[in-house]
């Protein structure tokens, strides 16, 4: 397990921003190493992973918020929401076998066959649904920058 976690580690980028796009940096390189590794999401979900690598990348993520003005609470809430977030959806990625993306065709068609009166946003959104689950992990993490500066702002 703390092997995957060095991996993830070691791919990681610099920051770009001192704030959040470091932490996304190390939440991609997190999600890479746990997506090619279909059994480690199952041990990270039973304990959490307190290894020597485990504990070397909580402290440069935790490090990285303290040094932009996270007090220490909120540092450490957004290291473990972005843990879990990473970890849901590598689970996510594992369960469809490890084997790469699923085959999304049954659903694609069911996005474009609901009846338009019952569901008109679906009907709106449809040639783009379901969304490949790296796209959205990616979206959601490019979302983090500017929430996090807004809440270190405020606190």
């Amino acid at each position: 397990m703390d092997r995957v976690r060095r991996r993830g580690a070691e791919r990681r980028r610099a920051p770009r921003d001192g704030l959040g796009a470091g932490a996304a940096d190390v939440a991609h390189a997190m999600f890479d190493a746990l997506a090619r590794h279909r059994n480690a999401t199952r041990l990270m979900v039973e304990q959490i992973p307190l290894g020597p690598n485990a504990m070397a990348l909580r402290e440069s993520c935790v490090a990285v918020l303290l040094d932009s003005g996270f007090p220490p609470r909120v540092a450490a809430y957004t290291y473990a929401t972005l843990a879990r977030y990473v970890l849901g959806f590598a689970v996510q990625v594992n369960g469809h076998g490890g084997a790469g993306p699923p085959d999304d065709t049954q659903a694609e068609a069911a996005f474009r066959s609901v009846d338009p009166d019952l569901f008109p946003a679906t009907v709106a959104v449809a040639g783009v649904m379901p969304v490949p689950i790296e796209d959205e992990f990616s979206f959601g993490l490019d979302l983090l920058p500017s929430g996090l500066a807004r809440l270190r702002d405020e606190v």
